[in-house]
């Protein structure tokens, strides 16, 4: 863990899926982070509210809440997931406030039905 006690991320354990139906596309953004202990609480939020310069792209911000109480220092992995009606992005990108972020390639899923 690095000396601000934030998760440890990598682009290779997070996956953005499309998910579309006649009437509505969604984008399921699924992972996970290696934190310092168990409890942590993760959370994918919208980045850029507002005008958005790059349609394309839907962009995201991992917020984190470390434990309430200190309990065992041991590495605990943490996952977070969200799902977004976005009917443009080509993309995700998530960020954070602590270091450079990833882009995320959106994958069409498997076997849709429509």
């Amino acid at each position: 863990m690095n000396a601000l006690q934030h998760c440890e991320f990598s682009a290779a354990d997070f996956r953005a899926i499309v998910i579309e139906t006649p009437s509505i596309r969604l984008i399921h953004v699924s992972g996970s982070g290696l934190c310092a202990s168990p409890g942590w609480k993760l959370e994918l939020v919208a980045a850029n509210p507002g005008v958005v310069p790059h349609p394309e792209s839907l962009w995201l911000e991992i917020r984190e809440t470390p434990p309430r109480t200190d309990g065992p220092h041991r590495p605990a992995e943490t996952a977070v997931e969200a799902i977004i009606e976005d009917a443009r992005a080509q993309e995700v990108v998530i960020r954070f406030r602590w270091r450079e972020g990833f882009i995320l390639p959106l994958r069409e899923r498997v076997g849709a039905r429509r």
